[in-house]
């Protein structure tokens, strides 16, 4: 029985390579590294999302007509309470002013 000298051909080669006759476990552990590799890399893999400078902008742009409308919706509603307001008063005061009149009147 022939033992073949060790090269750097053999060293980096597997068994199987290296001795066909070799049938052991590590011709199916070779692939299930890879894999076991692959389960690894994928395990560590993030999901990211790249936003460009455009997509910010309009983004904040939108931001910017929503806090404006909503600026906008909160001064009529302050306008509209005001205008309320003054309506009641004048209604009490018209409604005193009726009865001043009917007090005076015989």
């Amino acid at each position: 029985m022939a033992i073949a000298a060790l090269s750097p051909n053999s060293i980096l080669a597997s068994p199987v390579q290296v001795n066909p006759q070799v049938k052991s476990d590590l011709q199916t552990s070779v692939p299930q590294t890879a894999q076991d590799a692959q389960k690894t890399a994928k395990a560590t893999q993030t999901d990211t999302i790249t936003i460009s400078a455009q997509a910010l902008k309009m983004a904040d742009d939108k931001s910017a007509v929503a806090k404006e409308t909503a600026n906008k919706a909160d001064e009529q509603r302050a306008s509209q309470a005001a205008k309320d307001k003054t309506d009641a008063e004048r209604s009490i005061t018209q409604q005193n002013a009726v009865k001043a009149f009917a007090a005076l009147s015989p």
